[in-house]
């Protein structure tokens, strides 16, 4: 996978957790990126404290998306091939700054509109998007869809159907 795509998906997917949370727009019910959060695994997790709270907050993220989506064979930000999901928890094992950016709903709203790059799309509840692959025009469409639906305040599950 091209590093590129690769930081715009743990972007994406550590935003999306973010704003999902019950202090934000309340989609699942974890707090790990809030300051309780912090504060709660950094002495349990002295060094991997920033990892330990994105998978936190993005377990939680996948068995919402799983509940509204099924399981199967569809993926989503949140259940991604194994490869794909490797190669993220490697990314936030060397680096985990996103966690740093992510001081407010509205920062994190900058980055979904970064990486939603003007894109717009509509839709509540499972949402599926046409592709096979996890490349950059799906980035830049899920990023869209869940910028929607946290600005609706409607809840948007974007999803695809893989290969097989």
């Amino acid at each position: 996978m091209k590093e590129e795509i690769k930081n715009k998906i743990v972007r994406l997917r550590v935003c999306v957790a973010y704003m999902g949370e019950k202090e934000q727009v309340n989609w699942w019910p974890s707090s790990f990126l809030s300051s309780s959060g912090e504060a709660f695994l950094s002495p349990v997790f002295p060094k991997t404290a920033a990892l330990s709270r994105i998978n936190g907050a993005s377990s939680a993220a996948r068995v919402i998306h799983d509940e509204y989506i099924g399981i199967g064979n569809v993926q989503h930000l949140f259940r991604l091939p194994e490869n794909v999901e490797y190669e993220i928890s490697q990314s936030l094992i060397k680096d985990a700054s996103i966690l740093e950016t992510l001081t407010s709903e509205e920062a994190a709203s900058a980055v979904l509109h970064e990486l939603a790059n003007g894109d717009t799309t509509n839709g509540v509840g499972p949402l599926f998007i046409k592709s096979d692959s996890f490349d950059q025009n799906m980035v830049t469409c899920m990023a869209a869809a869940y910028l929607q639906g946290f600005s609706s305040g409607q809840q948007v599950y974007p999803y695809y159907r893989s290969r097989g």
